[in-house]
């Protein structure tokens, strides 16, 4: 009677194991469509944001960028390059940091035209500070 009594015991602990570890069915998950999109824009750098830019990120991912500057936005076009070997021709990383910057960072809202006036500015007063510092 002992026998059969952990026999069943031991048959009922295998088939409640085998319940829990049974495959679970697949779960399926439905994302919202991405209908974001980069702001439009004459600069030129708008054109090379849509063929460099868009290939790894979503709209959306720029758009969520507080407003930086343009120091911020160049390094960030030349990281992508560099560490992640993004194929963005060197002749195009100034000008998609230029739109990165009049569209979404620290020079949002500011005339298109004079963006690039401005960044060249804005670049020349943030780099006096390390050239003077020797870096």
């Amino acid at each position: 009677m002992k026998k059969s009594q952990n026999l069943a015991l031991a048959l009922g602990a295998a088939a409640m194991l085998a319940g829990l570890c049974a495959p679970a069915g697949a779960l399926e998950i439905t994302l919202p469509p991405d209908n974001a999109s980069l702001k439009p824009s004459t600069l030129p750098g708008y054109q090379k944001a849509l063929q460099n830019c868009i290939a790894c990120h979503s709209a959306q991912y720029m758009q969520t960028q507080p407003a930086l500057s343009h120091a911020w936005w160049t390094a960030e076009v030349q990281k992508m390059k560099k560490a992640y070997g993004a194929p963005i021709p060197d002749a195009d990383m100034s000008e998609i940091a230029d739109y990165l910057f009049q569209a979404y960072g620290a020079g949002r809202g500011a005339n298109e035209a004079n963006a690039p006036a401005r960044a060249a500015a804005h670049a020349t007063k943030t780099s006096a500070p390390a050239r003077a510092a020797g870096k």
